[in-house]
């Protein structure tokens, strides 16, 4: 199998092992236990534990939902997700911001896009990675509503790589 995945531009990496996370106040319930999820399948394969804490400020990685322009360069579009459904930021930063405008599903409604897999994702992207060119790949740069992903094998080599572990 060929690799087609990326690493960010400058591979920026965490330098720790024990990621600390936290929901924004504006996180509605129903979307946590997916969020939950996505970082567990990357425990799966990493060596990172993600440990929640009630502090946003003193979380590695904040889980927020957005609308519009809020302050970091990057507005969300609103329902059409032609500017994106959400975006983050690698360490050291760790922000994960989700359009708040967007039909997001937690139990795998068909009309929804599905939370747990652009929180993957996302946390591709917060530890590291790129963009994949593998349509099965949850790090491939689009998704429709009701797919459903979990992390293929050009994910898995991907972080290996860049981690530098087996």
């Amino acid at each position: 199998m060929i690799s087609r995945y990326t690493f960010i531009p400058g591979r920026p990496r965490w330098r720790k092992t024990r990621l600390k996370y936290a929901f924004n106040r504006n996180v509605k319930e129903e979307a946590i236990p997916p969020l939950e999820r996505a970082m567990k399948e990357w425990t799966f394969v990493t060596f990172f534990k993600f440990i929640r804490v009630k502090s946003i400020a003193r979380a590695d990685i904040r889980f927020s939902f957005m609308r519009g322009d809020h302050g970091d360069g990057l507005p969300f579009d609103g329902p059409e997700p032609k500017g994106g459904l959400a975006h983050s930021f690698p360490a050291p930063d760790g922000r994960v911001h989700f359009d708040a405008a967007q039909k997001w599903s937690a139990h795998g409604e068909e009309d929804g896009i599905d939370i747990q897999t652009v929180g993957l994702h996302e946390l591709g992207h917060v530890l590291g990675l790129g963009h994949s060119s593998v349509h099965e790949a949850v790090m491939y740069p689009v998704i429709s509503p009701g797919e459903r992903k979990s992390l293929h094998e050009d994910d898995i080599r991907g972080i290996k790589a860049l981690y530098k572990f087996k």
